[in-house]
C-alpha cells in the first residue's frame, strides 16, 4: 500500500441503523488486534458494550478514522481531546491488522493525528497501547521506575521512533472466578473486620440511586486526580450529578450491566470509596473491573479489598456463570496490585502510557 487513504468514520445513531455494520466491523478488527497481541480474548468487547464509550460527550470529543483494503477495515485511529480550556493534551491511538503492518499505515495514522493536535493547539500528546510482556532481550523502563516493556515489541519500537516517552506501565490482569466463592467470602469478612463498624457496603445495579448522585460525582472527580498517572500531564475532570445521570444513560442499552459497591462512612453518611464491575449481558460473559477508588483520608482500612470482594460476590449472585474479571492497574499502584494478587488476579499483558511534548 503506497498510498494510505484515511476516511473519517461518523458514528451511527444506532447500531441497528445505517452505519451499524461498519462499526461492528471496526470492533471486530479491534478485537483481532488485541488477541494477536495478548494471545487471549479476555479483554474483547462487543459493539454494543463499547459504543457508548466511543461517542463524544460535552467533556470529551472523539473522532474515528479507518483505512480500508478492498472495502475491508484493516486499520483504525481514535483521536480524542478533553474540551476543558485548560486541558493540555490530545489522545492518539492506532490499530493495524498484523498482516498489514510495515506498510506505513500506522505512520500515516499518527501523522494525521499529530497534525490534528497541532491545529487544536495541544502541546502534549498521549498514546495508550496494548503490548506484549513476554519477549526476551532489552527492556524499556517507564519514567515512574515501576514496570517495563520489551524493546522488541512493535508498538514500543514505533512510539520510541516518533519521540514518545514511556511514562507509565499498566498491568493487565485476569481473575478466574471458577470456585472463587469461598475465597471472596473470606476476603470480604477479613476486610470488613479490619474496616470496623465505621464503614458499611452499599451496592446497586445500573443507575446510581438519587441519594448517592452528588457523592458518586465527587468520587468520580477524585478518581481523575487520585488515580496514579505517572508523568502524564492531566487535569481535574469535574463531575456533577447531571454528568452521572448522563453516564448512566449511556450505559443503558449498551449490552453491559454495571455492578457498583461503595463504602459509606457511617459516622458522616458519606461515600468514601467505590468499585465498579461491568459485565456483558448473556450467559458465560466476562466482567471488566472499572473504577476502584478509596479517597485519601480513608485509606489504610482495607476498603479496597472489602469493595472488590463484596462487588464480585454481588455480581456472582446475579450472574453466577461469569467466568472471569479483567482489570488494568498502574504498576506504581502497589497497594491495589497487592489486593489483586491476594484475590487471585494473574498478569496477562500490559498497556503502555506514552507521552510526547511538542
Amino acid at each position: 500500500m503506497t498510498d494510505v487513504v484515511i476516511d473519517e468514520l461518523i458514528l451511527p445513531d444506532s447500531l441497528d441503523g445505517p452505519g451499524g455494520d461498519e462499526f461492528r466491523e471496526l470492533i471486530e478488527m479491534r478485537n483481532e488486534v488485541e488477541f494477536d497481541t495478548l494471545g487471549t480474548d479476555a479483554i474483547a468487547v462487543t459493539p454494543e458494550a463499547i459504543f457508548p464509550h466511543f461517542i463524544s460527550t460535552p467533556q470529551k470529543t472523539r473522532r474515528h478514522f479507518v483505512v480500508r483494503d478492498e472495502g475491508r477495515v484493516i486499520a483504525r485511529a481514535l483521536f480524542a481531546w478533553m474540551t476543558a480550556e485548560n486541558a493540555p493534551a490530545a489522545s492518539l491511538m492506532a490499530d493495524v491488522l498484523p498482516a498489514y503492518r510495515g506498510r506505513g499505515i500506522g505512520t500515516a495514522l499518527f501523522d494525521m493525528q499529530e497534525k490534528l493536535a497541532a491545529e487544536l493547539g495541544r502541546r502534549v500528546l498521549h498514546a495508550s497501547v496494548i503490548h506484549t510482556t513476554n519477549q526476551g532481550g532489552e527492556r524499556i523502563a517507564s519514567s515512574t521506575g515501576f514496570g517495563d516493556l520489551p524493546a522488541a515489541d512493535p508498538g514500543v519500537k514505533f512510539l520510541l521512533s516518533r519521540g514518545y516517552q514511556l511514562e507509565q506501565v499498566v498491568r493487565i490482569s485476569s481473575f478466574d472466578l471458577t470456585d472463587a466463592g469461598k475465597s471472596l467470602e473470606r476476603h470480604r469478612r477479613a476486610a470488613q473486620h479490619k474496616a470496623g463498624d465505621d464503614y458499611r457496603v452499599v451496592s446497586w445495579i445500573g443507575r446510581t440511586p438519587e441519594k448517592w448522585l452528588e457523592q458518586r460525582a465527587a468520587l468520580a472527580t477524585a478518581m481523575s486526580t487520585d488515580e496514579p498517572s505517572g508523568g502524564l500531564e492531566t487535569i481535574v475532570d469535574e463531575w456533577d450529578a447531571d454528568r452521572v445521570r448522563q453516564h448512566d444513560d449511556r450505559q443503558e442499552g449498551s449490552g453491559r450491566t454495571l455492578f457498583v459497591s461503595a463504602a459509606e462512612h457511617v459516622p458522616t453518611g458519606t461515600l468514601v470509596a467505590y468499585s465498579e464491575l461491568g459485565r456483558l449481558e448473556g450467559a458465560n460473559q466476562p466482567a471488566v473491573q472499572e473504577d476502584t477508588l478509596v479517597v485519601r483520608a480513608h485509606r489504610g482500612h482495607r476498603l479496597g479489598m472489602l469493595l472488590k470482594a463484596a462487588n464480585a460476590q454481588f455480581m456472582l449472585e446475579a450472574a453466577p456463570d461469569t467466568p472471569l474479571i479483567t482489570t488494568f492497574n498502574a504498576e506504581e499502584n502497589e497497594p491495589m496490585l497487592r489486593v489483586n494478587i491476594e484475590m487471585g488476579f494473574t498478569p496477562i499483558g500490559a498497556e503502555g502510557e506514552w507521552q510526547k511534548r511538542v
